[in-house]
């Protein structure tokens, strides 16, 4: 198959093309800067300014998965408030607007959303046709997602994957946990340690993404998330059962590991429930409005992609932080 990819040079978009290819499809990636990922093979180098001026590669394209965006986790100033908005409304426009301009327009667009579509606390399950909340987060995730339909694309199925917490070894939640767990040997909280996390390891969320390009997935708008969430403090403890690995060749690494273990050792045996909670108003005397993502509290459901017969391969937090534990590289 032929798979055009936008956003290919992102912690998701790395990991699908690495998988794709290696089942055989044909892979091409658009991405945003002629400075990114230059020693890739099969790359249209376009202008930031000019997305998609290369849109000769949509011609004949089985699937195009978007997944283009400026990052959610840089600093909320309002000049980069107005670049998350733009870089996928726009983007996502002129994708669609390309496609609709070539001969042979691609059979099938997968589009990336996010659960911050819905309310924010929700704490009954938030299945695909819940209402949108309000907020910064949702109007971007209702904007990017109507931005799929600015023109009529006969020929081409649309899908909707709204994403969860993604858990990698490269996500900033798994580096924020490390930080603390090799500083004092625990992982604590942010505003409520009861907060509901609605994540995802990132291979499932790989094989969500190639079920809707293989036609294993029917066409749709799905909650990529796992099914059971997690409580903060249901993560932190997991994390210091299964920390992420640090390179135990360099010494202050292996000190690190060694200092953050005995601790840990220590906490277990005197049997130490405690864990430290940064106040929420503290954490926003520094990020401001980009705090509403370490205080999210959403209990979003995956029955959905369960009821296709989509089958997780990490539907703990547990399976899933002891998987990255063991494969640092992920």
């Amino acid at each position: 198959m032929k798979i055009v990819i936008t956003g290919g040079s992102g912690l998701i978009g790395k990991c699908l093309s690495e998988r794709l290819r290696a089942k055989g499809h044909a892979v091409f990636v658009l991405i945003r800067s002629k400075f990114n990922n230059s020693n890739q093979k099969n790359v249209s180098f376009t202008e930031k300014k000019l997305f998609w001026e290369n849109a000769h590669e949509l011609s004949n394209a089985d699937v195009i998965v978007h997944l283009a965006g400026a990052r959610i986790s840089d600093r909320w100033t309002k000049k980069h408030k107005q670049e998350i908005l733009r870089s996928r409304t726009r983007s996502t426009e002129a994708l669609i607007l390309a496609c609709k301009a070539v001969e042979h327009p691609p059979k099938h667009i997968v589009s990336m959303s996010g659960i911050g579509y819905y309310s924010d606390p929700c704490f009954s399950p938030q299945i695909e046709t819940s209402h949108h909340g309000s907020g910064f987060l949702a109007g971007v995730c209702l904007a990017w997602e109507n931005a799929l339909h600015v023109a009529h694309l006969p020929s081409s199925k649309i899908s909707i994957v709204r994403t969860g917490l993604v858990l990698s070894n490269d996500s900033k939640i798994i580096n924020a946990s490390a930080s603390q767990f090799y500083i004092c040997g625990m992982v604590g909280s942010v505003g409520n340690k009861n907060a509901l996390w609605s994540w995802i390891h990132i291979h499932d969320l790989c094989n969500i993404f190639s079920g809707l390009i293989e036609n294993t997935i029917a066409p749709g708008i799905y909650n990529a998330v796992a099914p059971t969430p997690c409580s903060q403090g249901e993560f932190g403890l997991a994390y210091e059962r299964f920390p992420k690995k640090l390179n135990t060749y360099v010494l202050h690494y292996w000190i690190q590991n060694a200092l953050a273990n005995l601790i840990q050792r220590m906490v277990h045996a005197i049997g130490l429930k405690w864990r430290p909670t940064l106040p929420g108003w503290l954490l926003r005397c520094f990020w401001g409005e980009k705090t509403v993502i370490a205080l999210t509290n959403q209990n979003v459901s995956a029955k959905k992609l369960l009821d296709t017969g989509f089958c997780f391969q990490y539907d703990t937090i547990e399976k899933s932080l002891e998987h990255l534990s063991k494969n640092p590289t992920i």
